[in-house]
């Protein structure tokens, strides 16, 4: 489910093929430390449930029971109560301007704010590389996720943008 207007970009090679679930979520199923493990949703032929991967539960803490939903799974286990998939990471690519940097615990520059208010995460190593600065305007590809705070891309590819060019004013001679 696209909660951010990013652009898809194909989705990472996987072993089994990926398949779009769309349907209302019936209930979920939570870990034995409390955290939100998965979803179970009552699709068009029956129910499916669709597992998290740790801490990629952020997204489905804004949906009550009854919500319309559609993920991207790969199937897992089919041989219980019903079909078991695993969530595909959503893949996407955004573009702006460098709003401000974001800093790490350790006070190492690891991405920037976009000003759309996306973080665009770059682990330490990235952004000591790549030196974006506030004002630079870019694009950025990798794993979209969905947070309490923030949407927060991971990513894999940072363009630095030229900035746009300024329209040129024309002078009229007058007679």
């Amino acid at each position: 489910m696209l909660l951010h207007p990013f652009e898809v970009v194909m989705p990472k090679e996987s072993s089994a093929p990926s398949v779009v679930l769309r349907g209302r979520v019936v209930s979920f199923n939570v870990s034995p430390k409390g955290d939100l493990e998965g979803v179970v949703l009552q699709l068009r032929d029956g129910t499916a449930q669709v597992n998290f991967a740790k801490g990629a539960h952020e997204a489905a803490e804004r949906w009550t029971v009854g919500s319309s939903v559609s993920l991207r799974g790969v199937l897992e286990e089919e041989g219980f109560a019903h079909p078991v998939y695993r969530l595909e990471p959503e893949e996407g690519c955004v573009r702006g301007k460098v709003a401000r940097l974001n800093f790490a615990r350790h006070g190492e520059p690891n991405g920037f704010v976009l000003d759309d208010g996306t973080f665009v995460h770059q682990k330490p190593d990235g952004a000591r590389k790549q030196r974006v600065r506030v004002g630079d305007r870019v694009r950025a590809t990798g794993e979209v996720r969905v947070g309490r705070a923030a949407t927060v891309l991971e990513a894999t590819s940072v363009i630095r943008e030229a900035a746009p060019k300024a329209p040129r004013s024309e002078t009229v001679a007058e007679a």
